[in-house]
């Protein structure tokens, strides 16, 4: 009998989406805790794994009423590129990027340094929950069309997680695949596979400082 192709989900995807899996606005904030995840497969176990495992949690916060120039001090003094916007409860409500920056002052001109951060933040806010998988985040970032996911709990703001995490992740994970299958190969061949992959930042090739 010929197999239902058309029942048949793809190999690492969902095929069909519950209800509840995707964001939905809720007070002002796109939250999202979980969505379809990928079919169980070692190689991918990364991906799935949880945002809390990944995340940065030193976040640099700022409340909306700071000045847009003083925000911008604090992301060149520590290198970052965005930062949460919270209310007086502390309570996240908004992120101010490198993107936003560029944007206004090209709207605005240099007079958008005197205003409040809360004026020209981006938001709603899209958030993250911290049970929920790379795959997730993954998504998450394509749908809404963001880079910076900040990690809530319980309403508190306790990380935040970049498409630099993320690849940071993948690419660990790609450098370990490469090393077990390397291993069949002679010697002379993996060490070819080890300096090309290293050209794409994979791994350490021989001979090469970290």
């Amino acid at each position: 009998m010929e197999e239902d192709k058309a029942s048949t989900p793809p190999r690492g995807r969902s095929s069909s989406y519950p209800a509840g899996a995707f964001p939905e606005l809720r007070i002002g904030i796109l939250v999202f805790s979980g969505g379809p995840r990928m079919a169980p497969d070692s190689h991918l176990s990364l991906i799935d794994s949880p945002v809390r495992g990944a995340m940065t949690k030193d976040v640099k916060t700022a409340e909306g009423s700071k000045k847009v120039a003083a925000i911008v001090k604090i992301m060149a003094e520590f290198k970052i590129g965005s930062i949460v916007v919270v209310g007086k409860d502390k309570t996240p409500i908004g992120i101010f990027t490198e993107r936003d920056l560029v944007n206004k002052v090209a709207e605005r001109g240099s007079d958008v340094l005197a205003l409040e951060v809360s004026k020209v933040m981006t938001k709603p806010l899209t958030i993250i929950s911290p049970s929920a998988t790379i795959w997730d985040a993954i998504t998450l970032m394509g749908r809404a069309g963001v880079r910076r996911l900040p990690v809530v709990e319980d309403g508190k703001l306790i990380g935040i997680l970049t498409e630099r995490d993320v690849l940071r992740l993948v690419l660990s994970q790609q450098s370990l695949l490469l090393e077990t299958v390397s291993e069949s190969f002679p010697v002379a061949t993996r060490e070819q596979m080890r300096d090309i992959a290293g050209q794409f930042g994979l791994v350490t090739p021989p001979g090469r400082a970290d």
